[in-house]
């Protein structure tokens, strides 16, 4: 038996990472590993609403303390800055095997938490290095000395997981010259079952719904948008809204169309109900490096259209992509009333979403991390 320490900052919002950190934990215990979680605040009844699922028992969790909220200038290097006084100050007393980071997208940890035998991440997106490379002078003197210190973990990673072809080809293009590891794919799990309901477009309400997190890249203004040029169809976005983004979201939701509403931090029941009682589910982000959402949409039964650029594109063909908001308007109009069609199609793509369960996540993770023993 081995000792991973799974380090997840921010475990109190709903999203794609806080699935993948949970779907590894439980690969580690049904392997009779013992398992040790570094986060923020941890809250049990909080996370079961975000993921569905109880907390493992048996997984021993320490505490960083309160999420900290930096306000601008310099955002990201005071959060730098308070993250890597709280991993120094835990590294004395925690023992451990193996690090494996479940979300940090700059590979900080192994080091400052610099003790084990092998360093593992979950790479879900080069996020720095991709923002840096299309960054103007302005930004890219703003972000230089964070890509640096990013550049200093990369190498030290001994294994790398990634979500998609999509991030891979990033990764590698990317990192390469800063020594990263080859990274492998593997899709992030999805609970098909839970999601599945077959009940036909035509007994559903007229509603668009999107689910993403309350932040200015989800582009959440898009469905604000259709609502007001699209008065005949109801439109909902559902999404995790944390303190530090409560201004942006002040602002957002002033001047909504009487057609769209906001769900923020929805219990999983609730959005369950709302994603089997709707007709169209659209994906807005621009560049998504997976998408658990609309894999989520599809199997609760809607029409799924998502933006024809990152991970998606994967598994949601062309006819259910959009590159401009005329497209993504017009492709609204057209498949919200094809019942039939819709059925026939969704068939073919629920075969194709199969990989994306947790037992093939859970077997893929465990057969990689056997050969780092």
């Amino acid at each position: 038996m081995a000792t991973y320490l799974i380090v997840h900052p921010y475990l109190d919002i709903y999203g794609g990472g806080e699935r993948v950190c949970h779907n590894v934990i439980k690969t580690l215990v049904n392997h009779n590993q013992k398992v040790e979680l570094l986060t923020f605040d941890f809250n049990a009844t909080r996370y079961r609403e975000i993921v569905g699922e109880d907390f493992p028992k048996q997984v021993t969790v320490h505490s960083l303390g309160q999420r900290t909220k930096e306000k601008p200038p310099f955002t990201i290097y005071k959060r730098h800055r308070n993250f890597v006084k709280l991993l120094k100050k835990h590294r004395s007393h925690l023992q451990y095997d193996y690090l494996f980071s479940t979300q940090s997208s700059s590979p900080f940890e192994p080091n400052f938490l610099n003790k084990a035998k092998k360093n593992i991440a979950y790479v879900h997106f080069p996020e720095i290095h991709y923002d840096y490379a299309r960054g103007t002078f302005k930004r890219k003197l703003y972000l230089w000395l964070f890509k640096r210190w990013v550049e200093q973990g990369i190498g030290k990673l001994d294994m790398v997981f990634c979500n998609s072809n999509y991030t891979k080809e990033a990764m590698m293009r990317l990192w390469k010259t800063h020594g990263v590891k080859e990274p492998l794919v593997v899709y992030p799990p999805v609970n098909l079952e839970r999601f599945w309901c077959d009940k036909p477009l035509s007994q559903r309400k007229k509603r668009v719904v999107y689910v993403a997190r309350f932040i200015p890249v989800k582009r959440h203004e898009i469905l604000k948008r259709l609502a007001s040029e699209l008065p005949e169809y109801e439109f909902v976005s559902v999404g995790g809204l944390i303190e530090a983004e409560k201004d942006w979201f002040s602002c957002f939701q002033q001047n909504l169309p009487s057609n769209y509403q906001l769900k923020t931090n929805l219990p999983g029941p609730e959005l369950l109900e709302i994603l089997r009682d709707s007709r169209i589910y659209v994906h807005l982000m621009e560049g998504e490096h997976f998408g658990i959402a609309p894999v989520e949409g599809l199997a609760s039964g809607c029409v799924t259209i998502v933006h024809n650029s990152g991970g998606m594109k994967e598994f949601i063909p062309d006819e259910y992509r959009w590159d401009t908001y005329y497209d993504l308007k017009e492709k609204i109009q057209r498949y919200i009333d094809q019942d039939n069609i819709w059925e026939i199609k969704r068939k073919q793509l629920w075969n194709s979403i199969q990989v994306l369960n947790p037992k093939t996540f859970e077997e893929k993770i465990w057969s990689a991390l056997q050969t780092l023993q």
